[in-house]
């Protein structure tokens, strides 16, 4: 099921025609060509609550128009990971409002979505694939999919805390 996560965003963040970098809250041309290295694990670990052994580049991919990579984060007991995708726009297209409208137009494969309040720009929970899809600003995105989403054979946290976690890390990674 993360597996097909992970393909399921880096699909939808490769084929959003997203937009350029504008207004106050502008990154680095190279902001989502690394999340491990944009979002390093003493951050990740902070923001999760959790002990982070390893971060992993667990994908890339990239145009001259648009950049994504994911991060997989490994606790140091072994017990617990989480990933953050970062998608970003470094050329015209789309809004943020026709992101998150791009993002909530699957339910198929997300299931129902809910509008999230964030400190800057829109949030989407997607419960079904318990994974927060952020959009600080036109032309970037960050998908975090928090620690405890995926359980094999124990049992899955509560939606809320999910949420609340995956809320966190966007936050942090924002900065």
């Amino acid at each position: 099921m993360r597996i097909a996560a992970v393909i399921f965003f880096a699909a939808c963040a490769t084929g959003c025609s997203g937009g350029g970098i504008t207004g106050g809250s502008q990154k680095a041309s190279d902001w989502a060509l690394d999340a491990c290295k944009t979002f390093p694990k003493e951050a990740a670990g902070k923001a999760a609550g959790v002990a982070i052994a390893n971060a992993e580049t667990a994908g890339q991919t990239g145009s001259s128009d648009t950049l994504v990579s994911n991060c997989t984060y490994s606790s140091a007991d072994g017990k617990t990971n989480f990933g953050v995708l970062l998608r970003q726009e470094k050329t015209g297209g789309q809004t943020v409002d026709a992101q998150i409208a791009d993002m909530k137009s699957r339910p198929d494969m997300t299931g129902p979505s809910e509008d999230v309040a964030m400190p800057k720009g829109k949030a989407v929970w997607a419960a079904k694939m318990h994974t927060l899809s952020y959009v600080p600003a036109t032309g970037r995105m960050i998908v975090v999919t928090p620690p405890g989403a995926f359980s094999f054979g124990g049992a899955t946290p509560n939606d809320g805390d999910l949420k609340a976690k995956a809320i966190s890390i966007a936050i942090a990674v924002e900065g």
